[in-house]
């Protein structure tokens, strides 16, 4: 049997207990030592409340240094912690807590005084206290859990569905830690992780973690001068972040001539960079070595490469090849089968430069839901080499090993006898004119071109687009601007996109 993923901390804790471990978005900040001491006293509270072994706890609580202790206790205690996007309306926190069937609830007293007009929250039956810490007999030892025991359920976007919960044993975690190590252990010891499972993975690692300060449920707010003074006044080394976020400060950085002399590492994930993103971010921080992460929910990393490999592409040449995504990581193996609805159980691959699904498997690869045969009945392909996952992402492998980028196999769109996906346009759009978005839906089953008028510049020549695409009789409409997924911000809601074109 495993131990349990919070051992990771503890021997960081050891090795260097004076070393901060969180500054908050405040200033204030916390030691490894410090953390130690109020995650027992957090986990006998816990105990005493009767959370115990393979409890699971709804955790509804913005990035701070309370969230880390907390969900650090009940690793200790064994228990489960339930993880809930901010930026959730009721009847997705309402869905979430049927999924995941809760023993306990935790957030700030604004969210529990709202929580009491929901029937689902009112029946979990132990409400906890963020900050309550009991130190009577608090250095108990933690729980050994095995690598098939439950640590953290996650749920996707559910953009193209009902949310599903992601089942992240300490196993997962354990894996999902060594796959990420090569990419976030640099040497480097002060980072800001935007992305908050980075901030778990650095309190294994030692790092000491800034939190930003924004509100992730308000992204037209965000303020990129606070955070970049925030790098400023901390001497950030490295930063992880989504591509909306990231590019607002690479645009507010390059306006004002924002230099940042410690920033030297910059990862970027949860969305598409594009090679006009990755030389503006380059412009903004030139000193950096900016790699590039494709990933999901499901399995992260899949595959990476720098931003210099990504500018190295001539993508003028062939606009409608899809997006560079770089190389598969060498802890997954990956595969591309033909698009097919429904449940598949065999694997069968295309040829290099064949599009179609990619299938990945490895040991930081989910293997399944939480209490959702359906959707692992949907999205896994069990086989006597191991369990694949369905990405649900259309692209294709190249000889040499290159991973291209074609967009959502349920979003692709037949357009003059051609099979093509919104994300290919998307990219193809951006080669057309820089900063130019728009992309490609299918309303009223019609296949039409949908461009955001915020981003033209200047008039848009729609004869000269439409044979660029080599889609010379498709109709153009024009929306002031995208809808974003929640979480990143960074791509584009098509379901929502198609409602109001």
């Amino acid at each position: 049997m495993n131990k349990n993923i919070v051992e990771h901390f503890l021997k960081t804790a050891q090795a260097f207990p004076d070393r901060i471990a969180i500054i908050d978005k405040h200033g204030e900040s916390i030691t490894y030592s410090q953390m130690v001491t109020r995650v027992q006293e957090q986990a006998n509270y816990l105990r005493d409340k009767g959370i115990g072994p393979g409890d699971r706890v709804l955790v509804f609580v913005p990035m701070c240094i309370d969230l880390y202790v907390f969900v650090l206790s009940l690793f200790y205690n064994g228990s489960v912690a339930v993880f809930v996007d901010e930026w959730v309306n009721r009847a997705r926190l309402e869905l979430c807590c049927q999924l995941a069937d809760c023993k306990g609830f935790v957030a700030d007293w604004k969210i529990k005084l709202l929580a009491l007009s929901s029937g689902e929250l009112r029946k979990i039956p132990i409400w906890l206290n963020l900050k309550k810490r009991n130190s009577d007999d608090a250095n108990f030892p933690h729980e050994f859990m095995g690598n098939e025991n439950p640590a953290l359920i996650t749920f996707t976007t559910g953009s193209t569905g009902i949310p599903k919960a992601a089942n992240r044993t300490h196993g997962f975690l354990a894996a999902q830690v060594k796959a990420l190590l090569p990419l976030i252990n640099n040497g480097l010891e002060i980072d800001m992780p935007m992305l908050p499972i980075v901030l778990l993975l650095n309190l294994s690692l030692g790092k000491t973690s800034v939190i930003a300060d924004y509100k992730s449920t308000k992204p037209r707010k965000f303020l990129p001068g606070k955070v970049l003074k925030q790098m400023e006044t901390y001497k950030v080394e490295s930063l992880t972040a989504s591509p909306f976020f990231l590019l607002e400060m690479a645009e507010f950085a390059i306006e004002n001539d924002w230099k940042l002399s410690s920033l030297r590492k910059i990862i970027s994930g949860g969305g598409p960079i594009f090679p006009q993103d990755a030389a503006k971010v380059k412009k903004a921080f030139p000193s950096t070595d900016f790699t590039i992460v494709y990933g999901s929910t499901e399995a992260e990393p899949i595959s990476h490469h720098s931003s210099e490999d990504l500018l190295a592409k001539n993508s003028q040449e062939k606009p409608m090849a899809g997006l560079p995504v770089g190389r598969p990581d060498h802890t997954v193996s990956i595969i591309v089968i033909p698009i097919e609805d429904g449940y598949i159980d065999t694997i069968k691959p295309l040829a290099f430069n064949m599009p179609g699904e990619l299938v990945v498997s490895g040991p930081h690869v989910l293997e399944n839901y939480w209490n959702n045969d359906e959707a692992v009945f949907e999205h896994k392909i069990k086989t006597k080499d191991g369990i694949w996952h369905r990405t649900g992402d259309a692209g294709y492998l190249t000889e040499n090993g290159e991973l291209f980028l074609l967009g959502r196999c349920q979003a692709r769109v037949e357009v003059e006898g051609n099979v093509l996906y919104p994300f290919q346009v998307e990219f193809a759009l951006r080669c057309f004119q820089v900063g130019l978005k728009g992309t490609l839906i299918n309303r009223n089953n019609e296949p039409v071109l949908v461009i955001e008028k915020s981003s033209l510049s200047g008039s848009l020549n729609e004869t000269e687009l439409r044979n660029y695409l080599g889609i010379k009789h498709i109709r153009l409409i024009y929306v002031p601007d995208f809808p974003m997924d929640k979480r990143h911000h960074t791509k584009i809601d098509y379901s929502q996109l198609t409602r109001m074109s």
